[in-house]
């Protein structure tokens, strides 16, 4: 199978990132309007469990504002996440692969994954003076793959640049 254009690994992949994508921007929604309309239970007063229709999982947690918009941070980013990851997909089925929207989500996607970890540590680490192991591998995680998600930029500025020149001399 080939990686590229349609019928492609490429084309799978983005129909995957957009079924996440889909899947995590609704959840955000519902999770929101419940947190936000305070249809949650409170336990000893310290504690909320939100209830997830549908699904019949619960969300619990500490009850503070930063708690609750931590877990609605949480989704927002995983949104925006497979929302650009769906963009970048979409652009790599198509027949030309080096074009500027690549470039352009390529740098999003970027700086998506190097600025909100970080920031989402150094918040979490403010507010509750420690950060968990998993927050830290999974900020790590996502910032690598904004380094790497650079390279590719580049990568494929370089080919957007080479592949204008060739068609110019054609």
């Amino acid at each position: 199978m080939k990686m590229f254009g349609k019928k492609s690994v490429s084309t799978l992949l983005f129909y995957v990132s957009t079924i996440s994508f889909w899947g995590y921007f609704i959840f955000t929604i519902i999770l929101s309007i419940l947190l936000i309309t305070n249809q949650f239970t409170q336990e000893n007063g310290d504690y909320f469990q939100v209830s997830i229709p549908f699904t019949g999982s619960v969300i619990k947690g500490i009850n503070h504002p930063l708690t609750l918009l931590a877990i609605i941070a949480f989704f927002l980013f995983y949104s925006a996440f497979f929302y650009l990851l769906t963009q970048l997909f979409k652009t790599f089925k198509a027949e030309k692969l080096f074009t500027e929207n690549a470039i352009v989500f390529l740098k999003r996607f970027t700086i998506l994954n190097l600025i909100v970890p970080l920031l989402y540590l150094i918040i979490g680490a403010i507010a509750t003076h420690h950060i968990s192991t998993d927050d830290l591998i999974s900020g790590l995680l996502h910032v690598f793959l904004g380094i790497f998600a650079a390279f590719i930029a580049a990568i494929f500025k370089l080919g957007y640049r080479l592949q204008e020149e060739n068609d110019l001399t054609i």
